[in-house]
């Protein structure tokens, strides 16, 4: 007997039936608002993957991102509500199409991970700029190392960059945004940190509490009938902090103060007396 068919109501397992879809949604990034107008732009991402959907004959149910958003961490707004979507809506199949796999995530395992739950639920990561199938082992190989090399790439930045904002702090350069009080300007092509209207506020606040030694409470009332708001905790930050009086203070200097290339606030001799550091003061000392 050479028909298995009556045999079949024996077999194990449920008969496979290839479902094959056209759906896709796109996803497009840029890590900050300055790469919005550079090589791998919003609009130059979106062109591409249009065209490859296009192209493939998918038919693009929606369209996410369009924002910049870090890859160095999944919890994106943007790539979360499309990853919700696709969960959702897949019927069958779908693509997350972007132009390259470092658009999606630069978070190297987690990103392995979150692609394997992707492709359990059928729904697969095309990449315009990296076709890869990852239908097979060898594929899904292959896309987990651009993963990890994009994490890779990402440590790299990330130790430059703090290696740079030592320097700069050690040097006395502020890299960061200044604090409350203070305003980033340029002169003559040269960027520097100078005191505005609410620095000059916050000064006051510095001699009251110097010269007066009166309560926190008062000097925020003060402050509110001169114009400006500030909360009891925000105020007990600035009067402790050393950047009003010169000084750069930084994780990244390890417990070290500098001296900063930035306009003070208050002399040295003034930050310490409101801080009630009299005793802590030269003798002689002037700043």
């Amino acid at each position: 007997m050479e028909n298995l068919e009556v045999f079949t109501k024996y077999a194990k397992g449920q008969q496979v039936v290839e479902v094959v879809t056209q759906d896709c949604v796109i996803y497009t990034r840029v890590s900050t608002k300055e790469q919005a107008d550079g090589n791998m732009s919003l609009e130059t991402q979106l062109k591409a993957c249009n065209l490859y959907a296009a192209k493939a004959g998918y038919t693009i149910m929606a369209s996410f991102g369009g924002t910049y958003e870090s890859a160095a961490s999944d919890e994106r707004k943007e790539f979360k509500r499309m990853i919700e979507f696709c969960k959702r809506k897949k019927r069958g199949s779908m693509q997350i199409i972007v132009y390259s796999l470092e658009r999606f995530s630069r978070t190297g395992d987690n990103a392995i991970w979150l692609s394997r739950q992707l492709r359990d639920l059928g729904i697969q990561i095309v990449s315009v700029t990296q076709p890869i199938d990852t239908k097979n082992p060898a594929g899904v190989l292959q896309q987990n190392i651009l993963f990890l090399f994009s994490q890779y790439d990402n440590d790299l930045r990330r130790q430059k960059t703090i290696e740079g904002m030592k320097e700069h702090l050690e040097a006395g350069i502020w890299a960061c945004r200044a604090p409350l009080g203070y305003d980033h300007v340029t002169v003559n092509s040269e960027k520097r940190i100078v005191v505005n209207e609410k620095g000059r506020l916050l000064r006051k606040a510095f001699l009251w509490k110097a010269n007066e030694d009166i309560t926190l409470v008062e000097i925020v009332k003060r402050l509110e009938t001169h114009g400006l708001k500030i909360k009891h905790n925000r105020l007990s930050a600035i009067l402790t902090n050393p950047f009003y009086c010169g000084l750069l203070s930084h994780s990244l200097l390890e417990g070290k103060v500098t001296e900063g290339k930035h306009e003070k606030l208050v002399s040295k001799e003034i930050f310490l007396r409101a801080n009630a550091e009299k005793e802590k003061i030269p003798h002689g000392y002037k700043a």
